[in-house]
């Protein structure tokens, strides 16, 4: 049985614990007795629900598989069915926009920032996460970008999926858009950077992919 099939009491407080403390520090950085202290819980009950620390951290994954399936199932329905012209809006927007909502979230955005922490990191663990779970919406998105622009070259799309993660991966983790701005931009509210964002990505895209490099 799956350690979250049966997730309630105990477990999800390990689970949420162990959030908070992987998105505020390096994986490397976390002890199973500093999620047992967020807990509150004995250390010995963490290692009886879910094991090793890296699986305890593959078990935050796959506690949430269902918000990653969903957001793979919302790049297959945009790759499918939309038109040509507005297919490149309709793709990004649906790669984007679900992590800013998940930002939003208290509890999302513990998980959003131990993703994109898990990436910058690069440690063994993420390493099987990525394999697992993003490497699939990675190769999706490149292969709608590549049909709804297929005039673009492989290179440039791959570029551009890289490139529209970064900004992606910066704008969760940056916490000094708020002071930068003089409060004009609050770091929280990511429905007033989403039109922003994706307008940014969406122009970039076009200018990667249009093969007037400089």
């Amino acid at each position: 049985m799956s350690s979250v099939d049966d997730l309630s009491g105990k477990k999800r407080a390990i689970l949420i614990a162990a959030e908070k403390c992987f998105a505020s520090q390096s994986y490397e950085g976390v002890s199973i007795r500093d999620i047992a202290h967020e807990a509150g819980v004995p250390i010995a009950l963490i290692g009886y629900y879910f094991g090793a620390k890296n699986e305890l951290y593959h078990a935050i994954f796959e506690y949430h598989s269902s918000y990653i399936s969903e957001r793979l199932a919302a790049l297959r329905q945009a790759r499918q069915h939309s038109d040509p012209a507005t297919a490149l809006s309709n793709i990004v927007n649906v790669y984007i926009l679900p992590t800013l909502k998940l930002k939003d979230d208290e509890e999302g955005n513990y998980f959003s920032r131990m993703v994109m922490r898990g990436v910058i990191d690069q440690h063994e663990a993420s390493e099987r996460i990525s394999k697992e779970f993003y490497d699939p919406m990675a190769r999706e998105f490149m292969a709608a970008l590549q049909e709804a622009l297929p005039h673009a070259s492989p290179e440039s799309i791959h570029w551009s999926y890289q490139f529209a993660l970064g900004a992606l991966l910066h704008h969760v983790l940056d916490t000094r858009t708020e002071r930068l701005s003089a409060g004009l931009c609050p770091a929280h509210q990511g429905d007033l950077a989403a039109p922003y964002l994706v307008n940014f990505i969406i122009a970039g895209i076009r200018s990667a992919t249009s093969g007037n490099l400089a």
